[in-house]
């Protein structure tokens, strides 16, 4: 078995360097680190720990019958809004036409009672020449 052996190279010569002025020492920017924070670990409420426990079924059973009608009302609410805005197109038509027909009778009432006050008045005429005749 053979053993390698490390050979050592002799140190390449280097080209004589010319010595600048004499500069300052440059000091080195530290990289910027963050402090460090010890994790707090929130305590667990009164809920939280009693969320896995079988006294918490009625109330996840409360809270999803809850949130269930909630879901329902919402809906009743769109549908009952939904039949009111038609219940009132349709009042609003029918008004429309009911105010028409009342125009109508507004008119032919407004020539009755012009016929009736000539009627009255010619009867009073001649209740008093009668009374006057008779006197």
């Amino acid at each position: 078995m053979t053993d390698k052996v490390e050979v050592k190279k002799a140190p390449e010569k280097k080209a004589p360097v010319a010595k600048a002025a004499a500069k300052k020492p440059v000091a080195k920017k530290a990289p910027a680190r963050k402090p460090r924070v010890k994790k707090v670990v929130p305590e667990k409420t009164v809920f939280q720990k009693l969320e896995s426990s079988p006294i918490a079924v009625p109330f996840k059973v409360a809270n999803k019958t809850f949130m269930a009608s909630l879901g329902l009302f919402s809906y009743a609410q769109k549908e009952f809004d939904k039949r009111i805005a038609e219940i009132d197109k349709t009042f609003e038509k029918y008004a429309k036409e009911g105010e028409k027909v009342f125009g109508k009778w507004e008119g032919k009432v407004e020539d009755i009672r012009g016929d009736v006050e000539e009627k009255v008045e010619d009867a009073r005429d001649k209740v008093r020449d009668t009374f006057k005749k008779a006197a």
